[in-house]
C-alpha cells in the first residue's frame, strides 16, 4: 500500500491528468525533457491508445479502474499461507461457498459463516477482521439496547411515569456491564494471545526464503511489477480490437482494469519512499509502523477533498461528502463494487451503485435507513478473474507450465521459482472427483438445503478453467473469493466500529456525586524488568481497565438509580443521566476507538462538529505523517498526565521528545527495533525474532525501549541507501501534486540500473546531489529532489511505457525497498550445503540459502548493544551488509564511484 483510499484517489487524478494539456504525446510534460532511445513509444499503439484515449477509458470504467488500483494488494486478502498444514484451497471454497449462500440469501448473517471459516486459520487480516466483526457485534448489541432505553429514559425524565422507567434503567445497566465483561473477554482472546498480530503481515523474504514461500501479494509487489499489467493491457488491447461488441466492452473494462493498475505501481515505487522516511524503513522490517502511518496518511488525504479543509481536489466518487466525513465511515467499498452479472444490466446498471446522501437522524428509522443505504454486493466478473489469473500464469510459470517463453527469455532473469502454497489444477482435479468437501462446509455452515446438486453448486461455487493451473497458482475463483473477502474487509473498515456522537450537554450541570470517579489509567503495574509481551500486555490491560472502569461506574450509577426511584421526586434529572451515563459511555467507547486507531487495527476518524458541539474527535495524528516529526502535543500532553487516551504502550519520554529529523538523505534502512537486552545481567540467547515494534509502533526505530539512554541504540541495515526524495516537514497531500520537475534522463538511469549498487548512485546524484565520483550523468541539469516524478506524474509516465513502449521491462520493486527507486531485487545465493540439509520454508521446499541471512532469519546475529554513549546523530551499522542483486543484471557502476558511506560507523 498506500492505503486504498491514496490509490484510488490517484488513479482517478492520472486520469485527469492524461486528458489535460499538461501532458503530451509522449504521456510526459515538455519541461521533464525529451524521451530517450530506450523510451522511444510505438507511434502505432500510442494512435490507439494515446494518453487522452487512456484517461478517458479510465474514467468510462471508474470502478474497473478502482479494483485496478488496489491491483496488487488485492491478493493481501488471498488465503495462500506458507504454513505446512493449512489447506489454503480449501478455505477458500469455503469462503466461494458462503458467498454463493449469501447471494441466493440462504444465510441470516453471513459473518457467522465468515467467523466460523476463519477460525481455522490465523492471518492478519483474517485475525483483525475476526477482532473487528467481534467488536461490531458486540456494540451492535449494546447499542440496540441503549437505543432501546436511554432515549426512553431521557424523554420520561421529568415525568410521572415511575411504573414505566426502573426496567429501562436495569436493561441498560445489564447492557452495560454485559458490554463490558464481552469487551475484556474479546481483549484476552483476539489482543493477548496474538501480541505481535501484524508480524503476519511481513514478507516471506525477510526470513531469506525463495519465491516458492511466497504469497501472491509478495510475488506482485517483488517481482516483474511492470510485466503483470502490461500483459493485461495486451490482452485487452486485442481484445478492444475485435468486433463483437460485449469482447469490445470487456477490452476497455480490462484495459481500464489494467491502467489502474499501473497507477498502483507509480504511486507505490514513489509514496512507499514518503512512507519509508517517516518510518524508517520499507514495509518488510516495519510492518506494523508502516501500516499505522498509511492508516493516518489515508485518513489525511481523504480529509483533504473536504473543500472546507483544502489540500486536495474534491472527488464524489472517492472523496469527502457531507454524510461521509472521514475516511473511517466513507463507504469506499462502493468504488470497488462490479456489480453482479454486470453483463446482463443496461449501461446505467453496469456503472454499480455510489454513495448516497445519508439521514443523520438518531431515531431508530433513521439508523434502519443508513443501514439501507451502506449496504451493497459486488462480484469480479468471471471473465476477468480468468484474465487475471492466465496473467499470472504467462508472467510467472516455467514455459513447461504455461509461461509466456518468449517473454520471459526477453526478462533474461533465468528460471525464478513461484509461490508453492496452493495446489491449482490437482485440487480442482480432486474437487471434481469427490465433492464431499463441499458437503462438510455446508454442515459447518449448518446450511440443510441448497436447492441444487453438490455437483452442479461445484460448478457454481469452483468453475473449472480452459488452463491447466500449475501448483502453485490460483484458480479464476479463487481470484473471484479474494476479492470477495477484500469487499467484507472494507465493510468493516469502512464504517465506523463504536460509531457513537457525543450527546450534546444540557445547559445546566448537575454533579452525580461519586459514581463516577475512576481517574486516569493506572500504569503502576507495568515495571520496567518485566519482558515485552507481559509489559505490552500490562500497559494494554491498565488502558483497558480504566475503560472498564468507566463501563462499570456506569452500571453501578444505573443500578443505583433503580434503588433510589420512589416517586417523581427522586427521579434523576436530565442533566445527571447525561453526565452519569451518556457522556461516560461516549468517552469510554472513543477511548476504545482511539486504542485501536493508534495501533493499526482500525482507521483514524476526522473530527466532527454538529450544532457547535464536538460530535467526535480528531484522531488523525498530523505530526505521526509530517516527515520528520513524531507525534503531536496532544499526546504528548496525555502522556506526561499519565492519562494515556491513544494506548501508548511504552511511556518512555525519549521515544517522543526527539525533536525534528532531517529526512532527506538520513540514515536508513533501520532495522526492526528488538527486545531490550540491557536488563540481563549476561548476554541473553537472542534469534532474529524478538522484535517488539508493536509496543510503539508512532515512534521513530532508532532506538530501543532501552531507558538507559546510553546503550539504547538500534541499528542500521547496510549497506545504507537513500530512503526517499521529500524534504522534512512535507505532508502526505503534497505528493499528489503534479507541478513538481520530473528527469525523463534519470528514469533511464534508475529504469536500467545493472544493482542495488548502481540505483544508490543514481539517487545520490540526483536526490541528495551529493554523488563525488567523476561521471556526468546529467545531474547537473536537474535541480529536484524527485527525478521519477511525484506518483500522478510517474503513473502517467509509466503507462505510456507499459502500454506502448515494447522495449521496457523494467520492474520497480513497490515497497521502495531498500531505497528509492529500487528495481526488483533478490538476496545472493549460495549452493545448497552438501554436507547437511538444506533450508526449508514452512511448507518444507528446500531453498538455496543466501549469502548473508537477513534480519528476519534465525541465522541472523543480532548484536549485543556497545557499552559506549549512544549518539542519535551517529547510528551504528549492522556490522555484515547485505548481499543482493537484480536478477538477469550486472552492474554498471563501479563500487568506489561515489560510495560515500555517509560517516556510519
Amino acid at each position: 500500500m498506500p492505503g486504498p483510499f491514496t490509490h484510488i484517489y490517484t488513479a482517478r487524478r492520472a486520469a485527469d491528468f492524461l486528458q489535460s494539456e499538461n501532458i503530451n504525446r509522449n504521456f510526459v510534460r515538455g519541461s521533464d525533457g525529451s524521451l530517450g532511445a530506450s523510451q522511444a513509444l510505438d507511434r502505432t499503439l500510442v494512435a490507439e491508445l494515446g494518453p487522452a484515449r487512456c484517461g478517458a477509458i479510465m474514467d468510462k470504467w471508474p470502478k474497473f479502474t478502482s479494483v485496478g488500483a488496489i491491483g496488487p494488494d488485492l491478493f493481501f486478502w488471498m488465503q495462500d499461507y506458507n504454513i505446512k498444514g493449512v489447506p489454503c484451497d480449501e478455505l477458500m471454497l469455503a469462503m466461494s461457498l458462503l458467498y454463493y449462500l449469501e447471494d441466493q440469501k440462504k444465510l441470516d448473517d453471513p459473518y457467522d459463516g465468515l467467523l466460523t471459516i476463519l477460525a481455522e486459520v490465523s492471518g492478519t487480516w483474517s485475525n483483525i477482521l475476526r477482532f473487528l466483526i467481534k467488536l461490531h457485534r458486540l456494540w451492535e448489541k449494546f447499542k440496540d439496547i441503549y437505543d432501546a432505553t436511554i432515549g426512553p429514559i431521557i424523554e420520561k425524565a421529568n415525568q410521572i411515569v415511575d411504573d414505566l422507567t426502573g426496567g429501562l434503567y436495569s436493561a441498560l445497566g445489564d447492557a452495560v456491564s454485559q458490554f463490558l465483561n464481552a469487551i475484556m473477554t474479546l481483549v484476552q482472546e483476539e489482543l493477548f494471545t496474538t501480541a505481535d498480530i501484524f508480524n503476519w503481515f511481513s514478507l516471506k523474504m525477510r526470513a531469506g526464503v525463495d519465491e516458492q514461500a511466497f504469497l501472491w501479494s509478495d510475488m506482485t509487489h517483488y517481482r516483474r511489477t511492470s510485466v503483470l499489467p502490461a500483459k493485461m493491457i495486451s490482452y485487452a488491447r486485442a481484445m478492444m480490437r475485435g468486433e463483437e461488441k460485449q469482447a469490445q466492452e470487456h477490452g476497455e473494462q480490462l484495459m481500464a482494469f489494467g491502467l489502474g493498475w499501473v497507477c498502483h505501481v507509480g504511486a507505490d515505487v514513489i509514496a512507499h519512499s514518503f512512507v519509508n522516511e517517516q518510518c524508517g524503513g520499507p514495509f518488510r522490517t516495519h510492518w506494523q509502523r508502516h501500516h499505522l502511518i498509511e492508516n493516518h496518511i489515508d485518513a489525511f488525504n481523504y480529509e483533504c477533498t473536504n473543500p472546507a479543509n483544502g489540500g486536495l481536489l474534491p472527488d464524489d466518487f472517492i472523496g469527502w461528502q457531507d454524510t461521509y466525513p472521514s475516511v473511517a465511515d466513507a463507504a469506499l467499498y462502493f468504488a470497488t463494487q462490479i456489480p453482479q452479472n454486470i453483463d446482463g444490466l443496461s449501461d446505467a446498471q453496469k456503472q454499480g451503485d455510489l454513495r448516497r446522501p445519508l439521514p443523520q437522524g438518531d431515531d431508530f428509522a433513521s439508523k434502519q435507513s443508513r443501514k439501507k443505504l451502506l449496504e451493497t454486493n459486488g462480484e469480479l466478473p468471471q471473465w476477468l478473474a480468468e484474465a487475471l489469473a492466465q496473467a499470472l500464469i504467462e508472467v510467472y510459470a516455467e514455459p513447461k507450465e504455461g509461461g509466456d517463453k518468449e517473454l520471459q527469455s526477453r526478462l533474461g532473469e533465468g528460471n525464478v521459482p513461484h509461490p508453492q502454497n496452493l495446489k491449482g489444477q490437482a485440487f480442482q482435479n480432486d474437487l471434481k472427483a469427490d465433492t464431499g468437501i463441499i458437503a462438510k462446509w455446508l454442515r459447518i455452515l449448518g446450511v440443510d438445503n441448497t436447492d441444487i446438486a453438490l455437483d452442479d453448486l461445484r460448478k457454481a461455487i469452483a468453475p473449472d478453467f480452459d488452463m491447466q493451473v500449475p501448483p502453485g497458482f490460483p484458480f479464476p475463483w479463487e481470484i473471484k473469493v479474494t476479492y470477495r473477502f477484500m469487499m467484507s474487509w472494507f465493510k468493516k473498515t469502512y464504517v465506523s466500529t463504536l460509531d457513537f456522537d457525543r450527546p450534546d450537554p444540557p445547559e445546566i450541570f448537575t454533579p452525580v456525586g461519586e459514581d463516577y470517579d475512576t481517574g486516569p489509567p493506572d500504569f503502576s503495574g507495568v515495571g520496567e524488568a518485566d519482558d515485552p509481551v507481559s509489559k505490552a500486555c500490562a500497559a494494554v490491560a491498565a488502558l483497558l481497565d480504566w475503560i472498564f472502569k468507566v463501563l462499570g461506574a456506569v452500571a453501578k450509577f444505573l443500578y443505583d438509580v433503580v434503588k433510589t426511584i420512589a416517586s417523581a421526586a427522586t427521579f434523576p434529572a436530565r442533566e445527571a443521566i447525561y453526565y452519569g451515563v451518556t457522556l461516560p459511555l461516549w468517552e469510554a467507547t472513543q477511548n476504545m476507538r482511539n486504542v485501536l486507531a493508534h495501533l493499526g487495527y482500525t482507521i483514524p476518524q476526522s473530527e466532527k462538529f454538529a450544532n457547535g458541539h464536538l460530535k467526535r474527535p480528531n484522531e488523525i495524528d498530523h505530526s505521526l505523517i509530517r516527515l520528520g516529526h513524531t507525534v503531536d502535543s496532544a499526546f504528548k500532553t496525555a502522556l506526561a498526565a499519565a492519562a494515556d487516551p491513544l494506548g501508548n504502550l511504552d511511556k518512555d519520554p525519549s521515544l517522543i521528545d526527539v525533536g525534528i529529523r532531517d529526512v532527506l538523505g538520513a540514515p536508513n534502512p533501520w532495522l526492526p527495533v528488538r527486545v531490550n537486552v540491557d536488563r540481563y545481567a549476561t548476554r541473553p540467547k537472542l534469534s532474529s525474532l524478538g522484535v517488539v515494534e508493536y509496543q510503539r509502533p508512532w515512534a521513530f526505530p532508532d532506538r530501543n525501549n532501552c531507558n538507559n539512554i546510553n546503550r539504547a541504540a538500534n541499528y542500521l541495515e547496510t549497506p545504507q541507501t537513500i530512503a526517499g526524495p521529500y524534504p522534512t516537514g512535507m505532508l502526505p497531500n503534497e505528493f499528489l501534486a503534479t507541478n513538481k520537475i520530473a528527469s525523463n534522463t534519470a528514469r533511464v538511469l534508475f529504469e536500467n540500473a545493472g544493482c542495488p549498487h548502481d540505483t544508490d548512485v543514481y539517487a545520490k546524484a540526483f536526490v541528495t546531489h551529493t554523488y563525488s565520483g567523476d561521471k556526468d550523468f546529467g545531474q547537473g541539469k536537474f535541480e529536484g529532489t524527485n527525478p521519477l516524478g511525484d506518483p500522478i506524474v510517474f503513473s502517467s509516465y509509466l503507462i505510456g511505457q507499459i502500454a506502448n513502449n515494447p522495449r521496457f521491462l523494467s520492474n520497480f520493486n513497490l515497497d521502495a525497498d531498500r531505497g528509492y527507486g529500487y528495481l526488483c531485487w533478490d538476496w545472493q545465493r549460495g549452493p545448497k550445503p552438501k554436507d547437511q540439509s538444506a533450508p526449508t520454508d514452512g511448507r518444507g521446499n528446500e531453498f538455496f540459502p543466501p549469502l548473508t541471512w537477513p534480519e528476519g532469519s534465525e541465522e541472523f546475529k543480532w548484536p549485543w548493544p556497545p557499552v559506549e554513549a549512544y549518539d542519535v546523530n551517529q547510528p551504528r551499522a549492522h556490522p555484515k551488509p547485505l548481499e543482493l542483486w537484480y536478477p538477469g543484471k550486472k552492474c554498471k557502476e563501479p563500487e568506489d564511484d561515489g560510495d560515500d558511506d555517509g560517516g556510519i560507523s
